[in-house]
């Protein structure tokens, strides 16, 4: 038999006090649920004390003649049972609605936990882990609630109340009883402690096995391209097989040590036989009481079986709740500010142009009220979307700079394009706006305002991003448009399609608007899948628009369309472009040239090219590939 190592516990007691933390938010139904449950025991108690009365009073009614109502002892018995019978039809669907509604606050603060933490939890996690622990590890905590519940009360109760009433009958007895019960629980408990460590691997392989399948499954399009089946296949068996390897090495350290410490209490019931047996020949014990003792310690044998099985549901679950509270108990990095942007105009849709019909008129953002005519707000003094970085730092956890000493204004209504090599920090700048991640020195301000003391909801509301890999949820092409805004009109979310250039391949779906696009839009190209998530953005309304590379998986005469209606929706919000075609940012207010992680060139484009610095090398480059 392969031997455990030992192992200090990693959990901490109150791992598993925080998942019975959850039980506060029920106390009525505990209680009644404790209270059904210590009357079973009660029963359970007396059932031996009226077997062994009635045994005692049929010896002496059969040597002296004693009365006995045989009748009554009957009926007790029977009544008895139908109580506990009774008492337990009413338990049962109390205590599983009780535990189903405790896992399910604890689904709910996991999920919440999950879309509470910041970008640098989920760049450091995987989906198949996150998938893991919110499904597997829960259900795992289904018979830890069931024996915190049940099976602790009844152990302890049960075995107290036992160990006195067989003292009680006889002390000689009761000595024999705490001789073998002793040292099976403390053995128990030892290889129990054992356990904790080793199941925490076995979850974590579960885990490592449950995200290769995530990752098959997202990824089957690239897996067939590459005719890869076979290796993903023993992929996957090779993870099986270490995960059963280390499960079956648990479960059989288990199942082989716990008969040893079951066979000491199995010595209690013959020398109880024997020692009480030899009372009775004396005089010394009624053979009703003897009878008494002898039920006891099956009940007591009974239980310490379930003494087993409670304290491997303990060191499984407690694994499974270290596991499940590390992501509840995450701090929150990003914590949200309390101030409200200045003069925030409610979330409504602009007025839209389509393009190409020789409209000039720009939509006014932030400051216009929904009535206002487009091309009201060009005379404002004082216009909404101005981003300042000052002097911005920024180091990922492994403590890589990304941007070092970042200082630059864009003004109302400004398209800054930002361009570089790859890994420059292009991305990582404009995620610092909406507060994806914390600054590690400098500021960040929108409007004037440092984006830390701003309402993070509010703040994310005022800028809309459309990142480089398009994502769309299984729904209706309305629905995904509709994301941000899911109590726009059909005819709203109609023109952000137009001004997106994504209509008229819309309509040519089976269902149109109403057509579900599959799941992470699969039924989609890669550009189309692009032009809805532009929709989505315009639908926002927002403040600042963040295009990180998002003509990029278009065609030349698609991105043309779209950079014109970009130039037409963007007029009057502030817009950070990145791009990889120099195309799309040649028209652009203001340039930022970036270069591991600094600003080495700013200007437009034509000033750029005149400098003949790095712009222009770079500029040069492309046009002569």
């Amino acid at each position: 038999m392969t031997q455990l190592e030992p192992a200090q516990p990693r959990v901490k007691p109150d791992n598993l006090l925080g998942v019975l933390a959850f039980l506060r938010k029920y106390p009525t139904q505990v209680a009644l649920s404790v209270s059904l449950l210590l009357v079973n025991i009660g029963i359970e108690m007396a059932l031996p004390q009226i077997l062994g009365s009635a045994i005692n009073n049929l010896g002496w009614h059969a040597e002296w003649g004693a009365s006995f109502e045989l009748k009554a002892y009957v009926l007790l018995f029977l009544s008895l049972v139908l109580v506990r019978t009774g008492n337990g039809i009413i338990l049962g669907p109390i205590r599983n609605r009780l535990v189903q509604r405790t896992l399910g606050d604890i689904r709910t603060a996991i999920y919440d936990a999950i879309q509470r933490l910041a970008f640098r939890y989920h760049d450091k996690s995987n989906t198949g882990e996150l998938i893991s622990r919110s499904t597997t590890d829960i259900w795992r905590l289904q018979d830890f609630l069931f024996a915190c519940l049940f099976l602790s009360f009844d152990i302890v109760v049960a075995l107290s109340a036992t160990a006195i009433l067989i003292f009680a009958t006889s002390a000689a007895l009761g000595a024999v009883t705490l001789l073998t019960l002793v040292p099976t629980i403390a053995l128990i408990a030892l290889f129990a402690s054992k356990l904790q460590p080793q199941w925490r691997k076995v979850h974590d392989l579960h885990g490592a096995m449950t995200t290769v399948i995530q990752e098959n499954i997202a990824g089957v399009r690239v897996v067939k391209a590459f005719a890869k089946e076979s290796a993903q296949v023993k992929k996957f068996r090779d993870k099986k097989e270490v995960f059963l390897g280390t499960l079956l090495e648990t479960v059989n350290y288990w199942a082989a040590r716990v008969p040893f410490a079951q066979f000491i209490f199995g010595l209690g019931l013959p020398l109880a036989l024997w020692i009480g047996g030899r009372q009775v020949i004396r005089g010394e014990l009624a053979i009703g009481d003897l009878a008494k003792v002898v039920f006891y310690l099956m009940a007591i044998g009974h239980r310490v079986g379930m003494v087993g099985q409670f304290t491997n549901i303990i060191q499984n679950a407690s694994a499974s709740a270290e596991r499940i509270l590390e992501i509840i108990h995450e701090p929150q990095v990003i914590k949200s500010g309390r101030r409200d942007l200045p003069a925030l105009a409610p979330a409504t849709t602009p007025p839209l142009t389509p393009p190409g019909r020789g409209t000039t008129g720009r939509p006014a953002f932030g400051s216009s009220p929904p009535s206002e005519e487009p091309g009201a707000a060009q005379g404002r003094p004082e216009r909404f979307g101005r981003v300042e970085f000052d002097q911005v730092s920024f180091k990922y956890y492994d403590g890589k700079a990304s941007l070092t000493d970042l200082s630059f204004e864009a003004k109302p209504g400004q398209t800054i394009a930002i361009v570089g090599p790859t890994g420059s920090g292009k991305t990582t700048l404009v995620n610092l706006i909406p507060r994806f991640y914390d600054v590690s020195g400098g500021r960040v301000l929108v409007d004037g305002v440092d984006v830390r003391e701003l309402r993070l909801e509010q703040l994310r509301r005022s800028v809309s991003v459309i990142f480089q890999e398009t994502f769309l949820f299984n729904a209706i092409v309305a629905e995904n448009i509709a994301y941000g805004r899911p109590d726009a009109s059909r005819k709203e979310i109609e023109k952000c399609a137009r001004a997106a250039q994504a209509h008229e391949f819309i309509m040519e779906l089976e269902d149109g608007y109403d057509t579900v696009v599959g799941e992470r839009g699969v039924t989609l190209s890669g550009g189309q899948k692009q032009r809805l998530a532009i929709a989505r953005a315009f639908l926002m309304n927002p403040r600042i628009l963040i295009l990180d590379d998002a003509t990029a998986s278009v065609d030349s005469r698609t991105e043309r369309l779209i950079q014109e209606a970009m130039r037409q929706l963007s007029a009057g919000r502030t817009t950070f472009v990145i791009a990889h075609r120099f195309s799309t940012v040649q028209h652009a207010d203001l340039i930022l040239v970036l270069k591991e992680g600094r600003v080495v060139e700013r200007g437009t484009h034509d000033e750029l090219i005149k400098r003949g610095g790095f712009y222009s090398e770079i500029f040069e480059q492309q046009i002569n590939k």
